[in-house]
Order: structure tokens, then sequence, then C-alpha cells
């Protein structure tokens, strides 16, 4: 069940946002850019690719030069790329063409909630809009705790609760250095509410990102979260086809087609995805009803003296072709626990009542491969009645 304590947010801000010390040192620009006349939107790329993903991430960048030649001139397009053997740089993007506006001399660890801010604060400010949104590419976790354990994978604040929940990772220098840092999703939840504007939507375009321990972290600082359920190819979305969906006003519309465009794109590749968008003023309530859920069926587990059931429950990840799965739908295994009889039809009502305005939108697949094409899910059937479009980490599920 969801417990977050307090000190997943609790790092020392002298860290960052203050005085934009540390890593962001490197990344820090005094000079105050010049006055603009704000746009109706502008998106923040921020692109880590200083990984294994560097080659997916250069691709995607060509396809953003593509799209944006049908970009509404009414939008921002501004991309930061931190890639593995390039410099890291801001760029305009807009008629085709990437206009570098700055570089550094040396790449720095992009995932360092300093530097993080530092770029996105410097971005906002020299380009204003009436509306913000943000897309993530890179490699994400989910409420997964891999790494936890694993000293070569570390949070960049190491004092938080648990150092995964991330966004990243970050070599800083090499693939052969070690730690490689990803970012805590509490710790990057606190990165952005400390934005001038709090931006209308976060698209991930990262494995596992829609999970419903993130989107509580997120809740409060955006209004929408776009992602994948599932893991996702390597080579991430489509950007010709979904860079001119950012200029359509209506976010809802927006995420809706977004989604269309990433579900058909995988499709024609052979790799099937679970996409969905969710209102982030909903997260609340269906955290409470979730919750009630979990009580309800842990409750009668030890009624019973019986243990966790997992059969037929849509699973998205686990570590192993042979292992145990750890991250599931969260409607998929409480419509199990209901059919078994271990959850209330009141309970799981009350759960699908505050699901379905959570989760406005969402497109599903009857069986999917991971990034690495390890695992062919064929373990389950998806349908309309037990596919909820965000998942749950199996340790939540049975604190």
């Amino acid at each position: 069940m969801f417990n977050f304590q307090s000190s997943i947010f609790n790092f020392n801000f002298s860290l960052f946002a203050i005085l934009l010390l540390t890593a962001c040192s490197s990344s820090d620009d005094t000079t105050a850019p010049e006055p603009v006349v704000p746009a109706q939107r502008t998106v923040i790329a921020y692109f880590e690719g200083n990984n294994n993903l560097r080659s997916s991430l250069n691709e995607d960048i060509k396809e953003i030069e593509s799209g944006s030649k049908s970009l509404s001139a009414t939008t921002n397009l501004i991309l930061f790329a931190n890639i593995y053997g390039q410099k890291p740089y801001i760029a305009e993007v807009a008629g085709g063409k990437l206009t570098k506006v700055r570089e550094w001399e040396s790449t720095f660890y992009a995932t360092h909630p300093d530097s993080m801010l530092s770029v996105m604060r410097w971005i906002t400010k020299k380009y204003p809009a009436n509306e913000y949104g943000i897309i993530f590419g890179g490699h994400g976790t989910g409420s997964l705790t891999k790494g936890i354990n694993n000293k070569s994978e570390e949070d960049t604040i190491p004092t938080t609760l648990r150092p995964a929940y991330a966004y990243g990772n970050d070599y800083s220098t090499t693939p052969s250095q070690k730690p490689r840092w990803w970012i805590n999703t509490g710790t990057l939840a606190t990165v952005i509410s400390h934005l001038p504007e709090r931006p209308k939507f976060i698209f991930f375009d990262c494995c596992l990102m829609q999970d419903i321990d993130v989107a509580y972290q997120f809740r409060k600082y955006t209004d929408y979260i776009v992602s994948p359920v599932s893991e996702t190819p390597d080579k991430g979305a489509p950007y010709d086809s979904i860079v001119p969906l950012l200029s359509i006003a209506d976010p809802e519309v927006m995420c809706d087609n977004i989604l269309t465009t990433y579900q058909t794109y995988c499709q024609q590749k052979a790799l099937p995805i679970c996409i969905s968008a969710l209102r982030t003023y909903y997260v609340d309530d269906l955290m409470v009803k979730t919750n009630a859920a979990l009580r309800e069926v842990k409750q009668n587990l030890e009624d019973n003296n019986e243990s966790y059931d997992y059969t037929n429950v849509i699973y998205y990840f686990r570590e192993t072709n042979d292992g145990d799965p750890v991250l599931y739908d969260v409607k998929s295994f409480l419509y199990e626990q209901n059919k078994s009889g271990r959850l209330s039809d009141a309970t799981y009502q009350a759960f699908l009542a505050a699901l379905k305005p959570c989760i406005f939108t969402s497109r599903k697949s009857n069986g999917w491969r991971n990034a690495n094409n390890r695992i062919h899910f064929t373990n389950f059937t998806v349908t309309d009645d037990n596919y909820g479009g965000i998942s749950v980490s199996r340790a939540t599920i049975e604190e």
C-alpha cells in the first residue's frame, strides 16, 4: 500500500534551487537572455543520452527536426541534449532546422537536480510562454527499486528514501565509468516544482513511467502525465509525427493524439505498446480508493491464511526471463482479486469510479516485448475489463 514518507523529498535544498552549486557550476550562465514576446506554449525536450541510448536519441533528434516543419509558430520547441560523445547543448528547433543557442565545453551530470533546474530555468527565462510542457527522453524505471543495492547505479541524491523510482541514467563521461547516476522521481518532481511556471503536461518517453506511485509524486506539479505503462522500443516515440501535435491547444486532445500516433508507430514496427494519459487532479482520489482495495485484499488473505495470487494479472516488467514479475497493472490485479472473492464488489466499483476520470485516455496491446526483446508477454489476455493503463509495483501491493 502507499506509504509515501516526506523523506522522499527531504534532500538539502542548499544543493540546488537557490545557489545552484556543485554539478550546476558547469551549467550556470549569468548572461540575461533578451526579452521576447511570450509564445502560446514552450515545450522543453530534455534528452538524457549519455548512456546506451545515444544512437536512438540522435535519431530522435533528427526526427524532431523533420517534425518541426509542421510545428505551429505559436509553439517553441527547445531541446536540451546530453548525448555520449558530444558536448551538451540547448537548441531551438523550428522550420525543419536545429539551431544551437548554447553549448557546454564538457559534459556534466545532467541528471543532477542542480543541473536540471539550471537548464530548465534558463530555457523558461529565454523562451517565455503562456504555458509549458516537458518531454523527457531517456531511461525510466517506474516504481521499480532496481539499483537500490547495486553500487554501480546510484541516485543523484543518495539520501532519498528509494534510490530508484528513477529517470536517467547518466555516465557523466564514459560508459565504463561508475557509478551511473539516476534521478529519483521524487527529486525530479521537486525540481519541477521550482520552475517559474507549472508545466501543463509532462510526456515521459521512457519505459514504465505511467505508474501510480510516480503519478502521486508529480500530482501537484503538472496537470497531465503522458507515458508508456510498458517498456518502449529503444527508438522511442516517432517524433516526426508527434512534434506537430505539440501545438494542439487543448491538452487532452493533444494527449489523445500522441497516444494514437505512438501506438500506431509501434504496431507498424511489431513492437506493440501500452500507453496512457492521466489527469493529475484525480490522482489523490485514485490513491485513496486503491489503498482501500489493497487493504481489503490483504486482510482477506490474512484471514484465510492465503498468499498473494498473481495468476492472469497483466504485468509490465520482470528482471529476468524466469523471474517473478515486479510491476503489474493496477486494474488487472484488483479485477482478479474481485473475481476470486478477495475484494468486494463495492470496493472494486469505488476503485473503478476513481480510475475512470484519472486515466482519461489509453491504448492497449494484447502482448508485447520489452525493449531488449527478452520477454514475450503471453501469460495473460488484455481486455477492456482488466486493463487500467497504470502500473503498481509488487512491493506496493504487498507492503
